[in-house]
C-alpha cells in the first residue's frame, strides 16, 4: 500500500534552479567551466514561479535554502527574490550559498529598507583560493556578519592548500564558523596528518570526511524536509533521484519507496539524519551549517591538556582566543593545580583574564574576590632525602599537599599512614597529592555558580579527561578537546578545541 505523505507538512527545502554556470573557473569545479548560458532566462523564470508558489503556501512555517549549481547571487533577481521570501511570514529563514563574488554593499542598502528581514537571511560562502584572496573574501563575509547576517564559511580541504587556509581562519572573526569539505577526486586518501591538520581547522571535520550510512528510518528528507529542483519535481534531498512529488501539481508526497542510496554522501544529506551528532553539536543550525550559538554566560576551563598542549604550554591561538573570550564572559578555572602551579603554567598574562576558579580539586575556590578555603591538617611526618614535599596554602591555610617520593617503598609506606587520616588522596608515581575529603572539581564549580548566581543551562564547562565528568555532567553545555581520552569524548555534548569555543557559542546577549 502507498504511504502518502503530505507536502503542507514539510518545513525545510532546498531549492535547486537551472542555473548552471558560474563566473568563478575553478579547476576543481564543473561549473566554472560554463560561462553563463541562455538558460539563466529560464532559471530566473523557475525562481518566479517557485516564489510565487511560496507566496500560496498553507502549510507549516518554512525555512529555505538555495543551494545553485553555480553562483546564483550575482544575479539580481536570485538577491530580489531572496529579500521577497524573507518578507513572507511563513518564511522564518532563507539562506543561499554563494562564492561572496556579487555586491554585498549594494544588497545590504537595498535590505536596510527592511531592516527586520535581515535576521531572517544567511549566508553559507565558499573560499576559492583560485579565483579570489583571502582578504577580500573575508572583507565581504564580515561585512555581511556586521550587519547582523548569520554566516559561516567553507572551503575545499585541498592539502597543496594548507597555508592559504590557515590563513582564512586566522583572518576570519573567531565567530565565524569554517568548516572544510572534504575533498572529491584525491589520486591517494588524506594522510594521517592531513587529516589532523583538517581537523584543527574545523573540529567537525570528521563527519564530512567519513560521511554517513543513509538510514531512511532516521532520515527527515521526504517529511519535514525536501529538496525541490526548477521543474517544481521533489526528492527527499538533493542526492537522491528517486522522486515524491512535485510542487505544482499536487499536495502530496509519496514516501512509500527509500532514496535507495547507501551513503549520505554530502553535508546536506547527512544533516537531514535526526540522529546524527551534528544536531546536538549545532543546534537549529545544522540546516544552515551555521552553529545555533546558545548563550553562556560563564566558562571553566580544566589546565593540564585543556588549555595546554603535550608540552605543557598554552597554544598562540588558544591564548588569542581567551583573549577575545575574556572580554564578553567570564571566565574560570577548574583544575587540580594549585593557585601557584596555574598562574606558572598559563603565565601571569593570562592567568588574569580568569576571574578565580576551583582550585586543587576544590580544595580552595576563589571568585568576586571571595574565597572558601578547605584546609588539610598536617602530613604525617616523611623523612628521607627521596621525598619532596610542597605544601599550597591560601592566607596561612594549607589546602593542597604535593609529594615527589622516587622510591616505591617510601611512596608505600606513606600512602599507608594517609589512609587513616581525612583526606583525598590521588596517587600517580612519584607524585602524591592530598587534599580535604570534601574537596571536588563539581562542588566547586556548583559553589560558585549558586554564589554568582550562574543558571547552570548557561554554564560551558571544557575538560580533556575522565576525571573532569563528573563537573562537566552537572551542566548541558559540556565539551572535551579533540585529544581527550575516548569516555569524554563519547559523554560530552562537544568536542571542541577552545580555539573553536566562538563560533559555537554566544557570550553576550
Amino acid at each position: 500500500m502507498t504511504n502518502e505523505g503530505s507536502l503542507l507538512s514539510v518545513r525545510r527545502i532546498y531549492y535547486r534552479g537551472k542555473l548552471n554556470s558560474c563566473n568563478y573557473t575553478c579547476s576543481y569545479c564543473p561549473f566554472g567551466k560554463k560561462s553563463h548560458p541562455t538558460s539563466t532566462m529560464q532559471d530566473k523564470q523557475a525562481w518566479s514561479r517557485f516564489i510565487t508558489a511560496i507566496e500560496q503556501w498553507k502549510g507549516e512555517s518554512l525555512q529555505l535554502f538555495v543551494i545553485p549549481y553555480g553562483e546564483a547571487l550575482i544575479h539580481r533577481y536570485y538577491r530580489e527574490g531572496i529579500i521577497q521570501l524573507a518578507s513572507l511570514p511563513q518564511v522564518t529563514g532563507i539562506s543561499c550559498q554563494t562564492n561572496l563574488s556579487f555586491p554585498a554593499d549594494e544588497w545590504l542598502n537595498e535590505l536596510r529598507t527592511a531592516p527586520a528581514l535581515i535576521n531572517k537571511i544567511k549566508v553559507w560562502a565558499s573560499f576559492h583560493p583560485e579565483m579570489t584572496s583571502v582578504e577580500k573574501f573575508v572583507r565581504q563575509l564580515h561585512t555581511l556578519h556586521n550587519a547582523g547576517i548569520q554566516v559561516c564559511a567553507g572551503a575545499v580541504g585541498n592539502p597543496l592548500a594548507k597555508n592559504i587556509l590557515v590563513d582564512l581562519r586566522n583572518t576570519l572573526s573567531p565567530d565565524i564558523y569554517l568548516f572544510i569539505n572534504a575533498m572529491q577526486g584525491l589520486k591517494s586518501p588524506l594522510s594521517n596528518e592531513d587529516v589532523r591538520f583538517f581537523t584543527q581547522l574545523d573540529n567537525l571535520f570528521e563527519y564530512d570526511l567519513r560521511n554517513a550510512p543513509a538510514q531512511w528510518e532516521n532520515c527527515s528528507g521526504g517529511r519535514s524536509a525536501c529538496f525541490i529542483d526548477w521543474k517544481g519535481d521533489i526528492f527527499a534531498c538533493p542526492r537522491s533521484k528517486v522522486k515524491i512529488g512535485n510542487l505544482y501539481r499536487s499536495q502530496k508526497l509519496d514516501t512509500s519507496l527509500s532514496c535507495q542510496r547507501k551513503v549520505c554522501d554530502c553535508y546536506i544529506a547527512f544533516s537531514n539524519l535526526t540522529n546524527h551528532p551534528l544536531h546536538s553539536i549545532m543546534g537549529k543550525g545544522t540546516f544552515w551549517r551555521i552553529p545555533d550559538k546558545p548563550l553562556i554566560t560563564a566558562v571553566f576551563f580544566d589546565v593540564d591538556g585543556t588549555l595546554t598542549d603535550a608540552q605543557g604550554k598554552v597554544p598562540e591561538n588558544y591564548a588569542n582566543v581567551l583573549y577575545y573570550m575574556a572580554q564578553s564572559v567570564p571566565l574560570y578555572l577548574a583544575t587540580s593545580l594549585s593557585v601557584e602551579q596555574a598562574r606558572r603554567k598559563l603565565g601571569k598574562t593570562l592567568f588574569s583574564l580568569f576571574k578565580g576558579g576551583a582550585f586543587a580539586d576544590g580544595g580552595l575556590l576563589l571568585y568576586d574576590g571571595r574565597n572558601r578555603c578547605l584546609s588539610v591538617e598536617l602530613l604525617p611526618d616523611v623523612n628521607g632525602e627521596s621525598a619532596k614535599i610542597t605544601a599550597h596554602s591560601y592566607e596561612g591555610q594549607v589546602y593542597k599537599y604535593s609529594m615527589l617520593v622516587y622510591e616505591k617503598e617510601q611512596r608505600e609506606n606513606i600512602l599507608s599512614r594517609l589512609k587513616a587520616k581525612p583526606y583525598q588522596v590521588f596517587y600517580k608515581p612519584p607524585l602524591i597529592t592530598v587534599v580535604h575529603k570534601e574537596a571536588g572539581k563539581k562542588k566547586g564549580v556548583l559553589h560558585i555558580c549558586k554564589v554568582l548566581a550562574f543558571p547552570l543551562e548557561q554554564v560551558l564547562i571544557v575538560g580533556n579527561s575522565q576525571k573532569d565528568w563528573e563537573m562537566m555532567s552537572a551542566v548541558p553545555h559540556s565539551c572535551a578537546v579533540m585529544n581527550s581520552e575516548p569516555f569524554l569524548t563519547e559523554h560530552a555534548r562537544y568536542t571542541l578545541n577552545p580555539d573553536r569555543l566562538p563560533a559555537f557559542f554566544r557570550f553576550r546577549e
